[in-house]
């Protein structure tokens, strides 16, 4: 049903395309868009502009997930580190990370730093409270359990804490890269002259919706990819969640 699905929207969408019941100029249909994004990346220049967008994409979220998940357990286990840090994130929490792009333009300049700051900026703050959220959610009895068994300091926090909170963790790092690469886009769109996002601008420009189209597919493939991919991940790393039996 997952399949069947999109591929009877896209049938449908061929149909009426092709018997302009939908304008074609502005929904060519979906086997044009393959053939021209096939072309596009046989040529080379599209799988230029797709390695530019992940490389940024990539760069976001190690610079977001470095500091985010370490802040997010400090401030978990610590209580002070929390209240002096838990205003500031819930200040800026609720601010979209791309309206910041003109003030990091400003401080930064033009260039590969401040489009990836917006990304990483998208990304932090989410993987950061998903990751609070996981040590705050824990259950009391598995630190009576640690402790119980002589689990102190560095100890109870390997054996006990991170685990508990993995889970967490790889969902504020699913969610957070998929914010990085709306982030990312959008600041193709804006400001850069490369990446997919900006193949989307300049074919919007100038009406050439199949190419437009294609670009979109592509942004939507690479999120998917890296999602499907942190899940698999999360599934090798955490093997007691996915099947216990195997314990």
């Amino acid at each position: 049903m997952a399949i069947a699905v999109p591929l009877g929207l896209l049938a449908l969408w061929e149909v009426l395309a092709r018997l302009a019941i939908v304008s074609p100029r502005y929904f060519p249909p979906p086997t044009r868009v393959g053939g021209v994004l096939a072309a596009s990346l046989t040529d080379g220049d599209l799988g230029g502009e797709v390695l530019i967008t992940l490389t940024r994409l990539v760069v976001a979220f190690a610079v977001a997930a470095a500091p985010g998940v370490p802040l997010g357990l400090l401030m978990g286990m610590l209580r002070p580190v929390r209240e002096a840090v838990e205003p500031y994130i819930a200040f800026l929490f609720p601010v979209p990370k791309i309206a910041l792009l003109p003030f990091l333009l400003i401080l930064l300049g033009v260039g590969e730093p401040a489009f990836v700051l917006t990304g990483a900026l998208s990304a932090f703050f989410q993987i950061t409270i998903s990751t609070l959220a996981g040590v705050q959610t824990m259950d009391p009895r598995l630190l009576d359990v640690g402790r119980n068994y002589g689990a102190r300091g560095a100890r109870l926090f390997t054996r006990v804490i991170l685990p508990a909170a993995l889970p967490s963790i790889f969902t504020g790092l699913r969610l957070g890269i998929g914010l990085a690469l709306v982030a990312i886009v959008a600041v193709e769109f804006i400001a850069a002259k490369s990446g997919l996002g900006h193949l989307v601008y300049r074919h919007w420009q100038t009406l050439s919706t199949p190419e437009m189209y294609g670009a979109f597919v592509l942004v939507g493939a690479l999120g998917l990819g890296l999602t499907r991919g942190l899940r698999a991940l999360q599934a090798r790393t955490l093997v007691w969640q996915e099947d216990p039996g195997r314990l």
